[in-house]
């Protein structure tokens, strides 16, 4: 027998691709110094000195000095750009420190506090025009303007300053007025003393040069043609891959520039392991990308790239026609009862198909069948680790839910369904030496990609803790009841599981022999790792616990999997006690919600999938997909409820509404992307590309 999945009434554990939010946790700790910083501003300090000593004593060419001295220029900008940031450590006095000794390295004549503001303008006003992005510079005006203007850029930084120099704090314009007067008094004595030539090769035109390198690598390459993003941090800055063996060390990391742009106080030698870490988070929101050649990708593309290569050395390969998504037969190893009306379903992954479907602990799968002669998606998530090697879900049987009555009374080891690979970005990658603080809440269903996490992140992070709050009717219908509580006990008090139950003639609640009311959970939770709550777990329950034993300030990340009214209620929740929204993932389980289209002819629509366009009529009121799968065109979806993402597209011609777009960012919307099981078109003719 083949299978695949879903139907609009099946609303069990269907798992929405979360919605991009604000800028994800690099989870990187800043240094009390930052070692690597330090050491390249003593490798700037040795290398000028020994370029002058080299001039002084005639013993090299200026060919050899003088591209050493542009060197120490760029090199000591990378020292003074951190100190910046505060990214050279996490001691106020040390970056102080550091940027006032690397900056006559760059600009002897500037400040310190003159740079900081004057690139702290350029990070709040990121592709702007030149009076308001003071770097923006360097990528305005005619093509033959812009070497020129690489070369000025301190003067145009004057110019900027100098225009808003009285709105600055008194203590900084004397700095910089002594600075100034104190450069220029030693440049016209060195001038006067016979010394002009060596300031020349020594200081002026090597720091030219430096300075309009640094202007094209730092501003012109990461920024240019991209528009000004106030709204879009993503859209704003581009990195560049391909060659990283080489291209990184040369720009010290800043190929990837836009990391930097998102996390600012992140040292600038990480920028690499935050682009590896958060890069599906990225790409889902499309940010630029070129190569180290400066051929412009899509994020479908750099997928397809790095998938093929397993690389980071490689020259990304041309363009080739995009391809449709394709499912993979697999076998069902095994199907074993869990809970009430409820299965969990193994596959058998041949070896070929190993590395197409690892996952990241959080991640789904799609799966399609043919049930009652209809054809039928689903989504689920995965509820074991990639440290297991199994590939496992768990259905649980809705209410007229086509697919989910026949995995749970029908399915068997031995049938085969259609599985798409694992996909999803409500995901917590382990690392070993990492201490975290995580808290879930799940409901029902929701355990699903829970568990996953969980299990991964602790057994993986000897030094992390977790607390669980698990909302079900009663002990009979909950899920991974036992394995929750053998995994508890065996982490010795890393996991603390809270089960709220909302049938209080629960057997669990009258076996628990401590009874404790609410406001005092966090001492319960101290006694036992698994504990009973009686009623559902709402907003007054959460603000108490946040309060006391869950205080924001003592957890790092917080997972929410449930209904969207318990992760709304969550959500508003944790907002109102300041949790930083790029440290709350969650993911919906929501129903499809019908559109009934009229008879009424409707606008043309233009499709693009796998590479191949259709042309199509359509009704009044039909959604995109709904007239997609109708004249046949093979499309991705899953959920038909705006919740999962999987058949989002891109509006490439006309204009669309969207009832509901859970698993979209409003800047996603705004960039024309839509979910096409919730989009009706608005214009006479719409276009979408779900390839791009």
């Amino acid at each position: 027998m083949t299978v695949t999945a879903t139907r609009s009434e099946d609303t069990g554990n269907l798992p929405a691709r979360p919605a991009p939010r604000g800028v994800p946790n690099p989870r990187i700790p800043l240094p009390v110094v930052s070692v690597p910083t330090v050491l390249l501003f003593t490798g700037g300090v040795m290398v000028w000195t020994g370029a002058t000593w080299l001039v002084v004593t005639e013993a090299a060419s200026l060919w050899v000095t003088m591209p050493l001295h542009a060197l120490v220029t760029f090199t000591m900008f990378t020292v003074l750009h951190e100190s910046t940031h505060h990214a050279a450590g996490q001691l106020t006095w040390v970056n102080e420190l550091l940027g006032r000794l690397a900056m006559p390295f760059v600009a002897s004549y500037g400040s310190f506090p003159l740079v900081r503001y004057i690139h702290l303008e350029h990070h709040r006003n990121t592709n702007e025009d030149a009076h308001t992005d003071p770097d923006a510079w360097t990528a305005h005006g005619p093509w033959w303007q812009l070497p020129l203007r690489w070369l000025t850029i301190d003067f145009w930084y004057a110019r900027f300053y100098v225009a808003r120099q009285r709105t600055r704090p008194p203590s900084e314009r004397v700095e910089t007025a002594a600075v100034v007067a104190l450069s220029l008094a030693a440049f016209a004595w060195l001038a006067s003393t016979g010394y002009g030539w060596e300031l020349l090769v020594i200081y002026l035109i090597p720091q030219r040069v430096g300075l309009a390198v640094l202007a094209w690598w730092f501003d012109w390459l990461p920024h240019h043609d991209l528009g000004a993003r106030r709204q879009d941090r993503f859209g704003a800055t581009r990195v560049r891959v391909g060659l990283e063996w080489l291209m990184t060390p040369i720009m010290l990391c800043q190929n990837y520039h836009l990391v930097h742009h998102l996390h600012p106080a992140i040292p600038f030698y990480r920028y690499l392991r935050i682009w590896k870490d958060n890069r599906d988070a990225y790409l889902a929101r499309d940010v630029p990308i070129a190569t180290a050649w400066g051929r412009e990708l899509t994020s479908s593309e750099y997928r397809e790239w790095r998938q093929l290569t397993g690389s980071l050395a490689e020259e990304p390969p041309a363009p080739q026609p995009p391809r449709p998504s394709l499912f993979h037969s697999l076998r069902v190893a095994e199907v074993r009862p869990l809970c009430e009306g409820a299965v969990t379903v193994t596959f058998d992954v041949p070896e070929r198909l190993r590395e197409t479907f690892r996952f990241t602990p959080g991640q789904h799968v799609v799966i399609r069948a043919e049930v009652d002669g209809e054809e039928v998606r689903r989504a689920y998530s995965i509820c074991s680790t990639p440290e297991s090697g199994v590939l496992r879900i768990a259905i649980k049987h809705q209410h007229g839910g086509a697919f989910s009555t026949f995995a749970t009374t029908e399915l068997a080891a031995g049938d085969v369904l259609d599985v798409l690979p694992p996909d999803g970005m409500f995901t917590l990658t382990p690392e070993p030496g990492r201490t975290g603080r995580y808290v879930a809440l799940a409901a029902g269903s929701g355990i699903t990609p829970i568990l996953s996490i969980l299990a991964s992140t602790l057994l993986a992070e000897p030094h992390s803790r977790a607390t669980l709050l698990y909302i079900n009717t009663s002990g009979a219908s909950t899920m991974f009841a036992d394995e929750l509580g053998g995994l508890a006990a065996r982490l010795g008090g890393r996991l603390h599981v809270v089960h709220y139950r909302t049938d209080e003639r629960d057997p669990d609640l009258r076996r628990q022999r401590t009874e404790k009311p609410f406001d005092t959970v966090g001492e319960a939770l101290a006694i036992s790792h698994e504990r009973y709550q009686r009623g559902r777990l709402d907003g007054t329950r959460l603000r108490a616990l946040l309060q006391a034993r869950l205080h924001p300030a003592k957890v790092d990340d917080w997972f929410l999997c449930g209904p969207r009214e318990l992760v709304d209620m969550a959500r508003r929740t944790l907002a109102d006690k300041d949790v930083p929204e790029e440290n709350v993932h969650f993911e919906l389980f929501q129903g499809a919600l019908p559109v009934r289209p009229s008879r009424r002819p409707g606008p043309v629509l233009t499709v693009t999938a796998g590479g191949k366009t259709a042309e199509i009529p359509t009704t009044a009121g039909e959604t995109v997909l709904s007239a997609a799968l109708r004249h046949g065109v093979d499309t991705p979806y899953a959920c038909v409820g705006g919740a999962c993402g999987t058949c989002r597209a891109s509006v490439v011609r006309g204009s669309a509404r969207m009832d509901v777009h859970y698993a979209l960012a409003a800047e996603e919307v705004a960039q024309g992307r839509i979910l096409t099981c919730r989009a009706v078109a608005t214009s006479d003719e719409l276009s979408v590309d779900y390839d791009r």
